[in-house]
């Protein structure tokens, strides 16, 4: 110790200096050394107390750090934003070459706000802003883009889930029922900037309702089940109002499964989907809905493609009278990572929708062609150079539409 020698030495500089101590003046000195000796030992502990004072002070966490923490404790919020940076469509319109602009846009932007209430109850909202220009070419309607947009906010999600015993997770509200997979589950949004043409009408089904979620877990096979024992009618393409009432007091019913295991060497899923209810304003017609597919994955590999049908009893004509009315097609999809910065995707779908004519259903036939490239700048923003080549005619009509599209998309969640 420092301090000791320092007074060791005095001492016995001391003691040479006064060569006849006197007993009593040593026995001074002694005590005298002895207090200097523990205030020494005093100051040391101090020191050591502060030092793990200041280490158990840096250990603490920021104040950014704190608010931070109380935040996410509070309201979770992300969002998802798509905008493009060029886009543009050639092709034919009754034989007749249209095309429309060369532009940049916003299409969505998503907010997502969830918070959990207690341990086994959360809310999630998610509004959306979309903007709407008429740029994707339809049967009946040339080529074009609209020299100003439509605004709209709505809300995309919003419901309640809740955590029950035995694994059960429940959700109540306004929800994207799992009819199509890659729909419901909004997989393909990293995957493709604009959704095959026909195809998105086709599986797309936003509804109030309930949803009853359970996986059932096995040693080589998984089973996860999705049950909703009501949902309000079913939506036919972007209809959002479809999510909030309904026209009638019979509901829809839907059950989807997809079990899932591995063999020779590849992991494989099962896509199901099955559903009905009554779909006109009193309630008395039928409509029932089925869906069919396959996953496989291996390697950087992914196949899959579903099988969908929706059939409506007594669609009426503008002309009078009623038709049955069917909505089918079905989609295949190839997908390779080359690592997790860059992905390829080729995908083709085949799709029938009626269409209503004067003395009878019409039929909207959609072939699509789609080559996309996924460029991740990080996990969740992805650069989507995307090119679609469409042919479709409307059977019982004249009208035929064939084009190509080019597009330069940006997509991100956060």
């Amino acid at each position: 110790m420092k301090y000791a020698a320092a007074v060791l030495s005095a001492c016995v500089f001391m003691l040479m200096n006064t060569n006849l101590a006197m007993p009593d003046e040593l026995s001074d000195l002694k005590k005298q050394f002895e207090v200097l000796q523990q205030k020494i030992e005093d100051l040391e502990k101090k020191q050591q107390d502060q030092a793990k004072s200041v280490e158990k002070i840096q250990k603490q966490p920021s104040a950014y750090e704190v608010v931070t923490e109380q935040l996410k404790k509070q309201v979770n919020v992300g969002g998802h934003f798509k905008f493009f940076l060029a886009d543009q469509s050639y092709g034919e319109v009754n034989s007749d070459s249209q095309h429309d602009s060369f532009a940049a846009g916003i299409n969505n932007a998503w907010l997502y706000l969830s918070k959990n209430l207690t341990d086994y109850l959360q809310i999630t909202v998610a509004p959306v802003i979309s903007v709407e220009a008429s740029a994707t070419p339809s049967l009946g309607s040339k080529i074009t883009r609209s020299n100003s947009a439509d605004v709209n906010i709505d809300i995309d999600e919003a419901y309640m889930t809740l955590r029950l015993p035995w694994q059960f997770e429940v959700k109540a509200g306004a929800i994207y029922p799992l009819f199509s997979e890659e729909y419901g589950t909004k997989s393909w949004w990293h995957e493709q900037y604009h959704g095959n043409d026909g195809l998105l009408q086709l599986e797309s089904w936003r509804s109030t309702g309930i949803e009853i979620y359970r996986n059932f877990d096995f040693e080589n096979f998984s089973l996860p089940v999705y049950f909703y024992p009501f949902l309000n009618g079913t939506s036919r393409g972007y209809n959002y109002n479809s999510n909030y009432t309904d026209n009638n007091s019979a509901k829809n019913v839907l059950l989807h499964i997809t079990p899932e295991f591995t063999a020779f060497g590849s992991r494989i899923r099962l896509l199901g989907s099955a559903g009905g209810g009554r779909w006109d304003d009193d309630g008395e017609n039928d409509s029932y809905q089925w869906a069919a597919g396959a996953e496989v994955k291996f390697s950087g590999f992914s196949l899959s493609g579903e099988y969908m049908y929706r059939w409506l009893q007594d669609l009426p004509l503008t002309g009078g009278g009623t038709k049955d009315g069917e909505d089918k097609g079905w989609y295949i999809k190839a997908k390779y990572s080359l690592n997790p910065q860059w992905k390829f995707l080729l995908k083709y779908s085949d799709v029938d929708l009626w269409v209503t004519g004067t003395n009878q259903l019409l039929t909207d036939h959609y072939q699509t062609w789609c080559l996309a490239v996924d460029y991740n700048i990080t996990e969740s923003s992805t650069i989507i150079p995307q090119v679609e080549w469409v042919n479709a005619d409307q059977q019982g009509s004249d009208e035929t539409l064939r084009y190509w599209r080019y597009t330069l998309g940006w997509r991100t969640t956060f």
